[in-house]
């Protein structure tokens, strides 16, 4: 069991550590969304292809190509995308704590579309939801850390794509192996970037020596092993305890952020944070006891 939530915290260490790297950059995040596209799919292309040919395939190309497009495009680019702009837009820790929103969005989304029915936890944890994230965002306490509207635009744009990801991954999980939906998602966004940022825009900072390295870890360290990590982790544990575990990601890249660009790090967003991180805690888990 200790495997699981080992290769969660790993997932978590490095997803925090791409989104520092991106900050870091300064690069514009349509071409980091490409870059980070291309050198990922490239890199599992290639894995694929030497121990996993068969993730290649499509049982039903008329059926699953449409869908793979979709999932690549309103899935795996439009959720790199906004989250790329809420670091750009934000302190690092606050854009991933906005991005962690996901479950409330999730939630939203089955009440008032789908008519689903929530618990009593559940609710409970989009209340905890709204209250941190007024702390955290400087509304409930104007001494806390302030917020700009276009940057908790982009964080809760953030959370719905992510949200979209997840929901179509999950009704795709009986058509395709995890890595042929993350290899088609991450070519069909590859593409779509390398034709809305332009192919220089994408490859010219791949090549270029001061940004190769960095580059080159942020799409496989900080993209491909923690998405591989994570599918380890549920091998071990539930899923529910995995991304419970995963949500140390914000805290690693809050402490980070607080390190490496001197982002201010308030009682008002602590509290704030910590309401957060239980509300998608209480929604994991009533959704996982439904």
């Amino acid at each position: 069991m200790w495997r699981g939530y080992a290769f969660a915290l790993l997932a978590a260490f490095c997803w925090a550590m791409g989104g520092l790297t991106a900050k870091w950059l300064e690069l514009d995040p349509a071409a980091m969304t490409g870059i980070r596209s291309i050198v990922a799919v490239v890199v599992l292309g290639v894995l694929l292809a030497l121990f996993r040919r068969q993730d290649f395939r499509l049982a039903h190309p008329r059926h699953d190509i449409p869908f793979l497009i979709i999932f690549g495009v309103f899935g795996q680019a439009a959720m790199s995308y906004t989250y790329l702009q809420a670091i750009a837009h934000n302190p690092v820790g606050i854009a991933i704590l906005l991005h962690y929103l996901a479950p409330v969005v999730s939630l939203f989304i089955g009440i008032v579309f789908l008519r689903n029915k929530p618990k009593a936890l559940a609710i409970g944890g989009v209340l905890l939801a709204v209250i941190g994230c007024a702390l955290v965002v400087g509304i409930v306490n104007p001494a806390g850390i302030q917020v700009t509207a276009i940057g908790f635009a982009w964080g809760i744009a953030a959370a719905v794509f992510f949200s979209l990801y997840a929901v179509m991954g999950s009704q795709a999980k009986e058509r395709f192996s995890a890595f042929t939906l993350l290899f088609y998602g991450l070519l069909v966004s590859t593409i779509l970037w390398l034709i809305v940022a332009g192919p220089v825009a994408v490859v010219t900072p791949i090549i270029t020596p001061e940004t190769t390295l960095p580059l080159l870890a942020v799409g496989t360290i900080a993209t491909l092993l923690p998405f591989a990590a994570f599918l380890l982790a549920v091998r071990y544990i539930p899923a529910v305890n995995a991304g419970i575990t995963a949500m140390a990601e914000p805290i690693l890249a809050v402490i980070g952020g607080a390190v490496l660009f001197g982002d201010l790090i308030t009682g008002s967003f602590v509290a704030g944070g910590v309401l957060v991180l239980l509300a998608i805690a209480a929604i994991q888990i009533s959704d996982a006891w439904s």
